[in-house]
């Protein structure tokens, strides 16, 4: 089976520059919608209040031009012979020629003749005479178009009304019945005929050039644009009805192209104004500015990268630091600690890392004491070896000699040193055994102590039932009763006492104490310092090894305590954690 190829992680360097990069990347591609959004509206309603300001303006200009037109009339009525002409319908076909000049010299002394979109003028009588006066250069057939104003026209509406003719394209009328000073009664009417298109272009020349305005109804149509057709015109006006007296805004596609548009309705013409822009010009300012600010996004774009590398490198650089001290270590060096002048952070963390270093040190080095302690005892076991079953035969045939001669003592003491080295040899390979058998082996060798001082050193072990099957390491409590007797007992005048106590604590700990009533000290030692020599080496050495090995196995507050009054009272004593025994040596 081939074996997968090991998983490839991202850097985490790579990770922060991809991740500041997204976050910037996202804000400003919100930003830039945003602005978008923000500024396109802010640029719709400028324009729209823009184009219906410019339809008010245009509108406000063809009502004053509807004034001016309104205004002249009174001029023609005010003239002596028109008014002959229309009071006396049979004496002014005598004289036409001397009606249709004054008619010309009213329009040429008016405020209407300056603004030269006026191609003629009609007055009919109550016998329906025309009189025709032109004020342009413009020949029209003047029959086919009183018969469509006289049949069209409103002869009962006493204001101004405007009409357009299927006849002429371009022209409109406005027209006004004319009524009788003396007696009130309808006389005739007057027709005032308007070019259209001079007329929308003079309406159309305060607005910006790309812009166009227009005039329609259902039958007419006229655009400041002559790109337009008739047709176009029609269609656009179903679209752009707008209610009475409100302005309409939409935005229309219109001849291939996008405007923003208002319309407004003119009631007294009867006809719709509308004004036009066109949007891609509108908002020709949002795309150069969105361009500006899509050139500072990038410039931040840009900067960020810039920037969430030093970031990403400030972060990433200590940690580089700390992977490769911790690759030295790996490889065996040691003394290649990673620094502590990171962030804080890193500092705590350099901090821990070197603490557990240290103790690794401390833990291997007391594995490393504890095996050599071992193997220092076991050294000198074997220095001192002797075949053990040689030894148990030789004193098994001392005590049945003893036995022999009825010297009971000597027996005792025998079998007693018998017990003693077997029970010494067994606890070689178990670093663990039980209270009861531990004390097992301190009464034989008290015993045998006794002995040897006949009465001079007695004896008292106070120790409660109940912890007897608790555990306790081999040999601890031996050697702390063998030295009180040889370095307390031993060098005293007179008789000594000895106790072996054993405590049980509230926090489920046994605290072991060794009592005397030796000589003491006059100084307390530090017993890893105890200086040895060729008489005492043996205790010294217990005493070192028990307290190394109290706390190798239960910490540094296990070790062994000396508490001494000279002469009166000595105490050598440690603890244990309380733990039933489960193997039998």
């Amino acid at each position: 089976m081939a074996k997968r190829a090991p998983k490839k992680y991202p850097s985490l360097r790579f990770f922060i520059t991809v991740t500041i990069m997204i976050i910037v990347g996202l804000v400003l591609v919100l930003s830039v919608g945003f602005y978008y959004i923000k500024t396109s509206s802010i640029l719709r309603k400028t324009s729209r209040d823009s184009i219906v300001r410019e339809l008010n303006q245009v509108n406000d200009t063809i009502q004053d031009q509807v004034e001016i037109i309104d205004s002249i009339i009174p001029l023609f009525m005010s003239n002596e012979v028109i008014q002959n002409a229309l009071e006396n319908p049979g004496a002014g076909i005598n004289y036409p020629f001397s009606v249709e000049r004054q008619m010309s010299y009213i329009y040429n002394s008016s405020a209407l003749s300056e603004k030269n979109f006026t191609d003629s003028i009609y007055i009919y009588n109550s016998r329906s005479t025309v009189y025709h006066a032109y004020t342009s250069g413009i020949l029209e057939n003047v029959d086919d178009t009183s018969e469509f104003l006289q049949s069209t026209i409103d002869s009962a509406n006493p204001h101004l009304m405007c009409y357009t003719s299927p006849l002429h394209d371009q022209n409109m009328y406005f027209a006004r019945n004319l009524y009788s000073s003396n007696s009130g009664n309808r006389i005739g009417m007057i027709v005032i005929n308007i070019n259209a298109q001079k007329w929308i272009e003079y309406c159309s020349k305060t607005i910006d050039p790309s812009w166009f305005i227009m005039l329609f109804n259902k039958e007419f149509s006229l655009s400041s644009d002559s790109d337009f057709s008739k047709d176009q015109l029609l269609d656009l006006y179903s679209s752009l009805t707008a209610q009475k007296n409100s302005v309409l805004f939409k935005e229309q596609s219109f001849g291939g192209r996008d405007y923003f548009m208002a319309s407004q309705s003119l009631e007294r013409l009867g006809l719709t104004s509308a004004v036009a822009a066109p949007k891609d010009l509108l908002l020709e300012n949002l795309n150069s500015t969105l361009k500006s600010y899509l050139l500072v996004t990038l410039a931040v774009a840009l900067l960020s990268l810039m920037a969430a590398f030093i970031i990403s490198r400030a972060v990433t650089r200590p940690i580089d630091t700390m992977i490769f001290h911790i690759n030295e270590i790996s490889k065996g060096n040691r003394s290649a600690l990673p620094p502590e002048g990171f962030y804080q952070e890193f500092r705590v963390w350099a901090q821990s890392f070197n603490q557990m270093l240290l103790q690794l040190d401390t833990y291997y080095q007391d594995i490393y004491q504890q095996k050599l302690l071992i193997k220092n005892a076991e050294i000198r076991a074997l220095q001192s070896q002797m075949d053990p079953h040689f030894l148990f035969n030789v004193l098994n045939t001392i005590a049945w000699k003893a036995q022999m001669i009825d010297n009971e003592e000597i027996y005792e003491m025998v079998i007693s040193l018998g017990s003693l080295l077997k029970m010494n040899t067994l606890s070689r390979n178990h670093n663990f055994t039980s209270i009861s058998i531990e004390m097992e082996y301190v009464r034989l060798y008290v015993y045998l102590q006794q002995m040897r001082f006949e009465d001079k050193i007695s004896c008292d072990i106070q120790i409660p039932e109940q912890v007897l099957s608790c555990e306790i390491p081999c040999l601890s409590i031996q050697p702390l009763a063998e030295n009180a007797i040889v370095h307390g007992l031993e060098p005293k005048k007179g008789k000594g006492h000895l106790i072996i106590q054993i405590i049980e604590g509230d926090d489920s700990q046994l605290e072991i104490c060794i009592i005397d009533d030796g000589i003491g000290f006059e100084v307390i030692p530090d017993i890893q310092s105890i200086a040895s020599s060729e008489k005492d080496s043996h205790t010294h050495i217990g005493m070192k090894n028990l307290d190394k090995r109290l706390k190798l196995l239960y910490g540094p507050d296990s070790g062994i305590r000396i508490t001494s009054i000279p002469n009166k009272c000595t105490t050598v004593s440690f603890h244990i954690p309380r733990k039933e025994f489960t193997h039998d040596i």
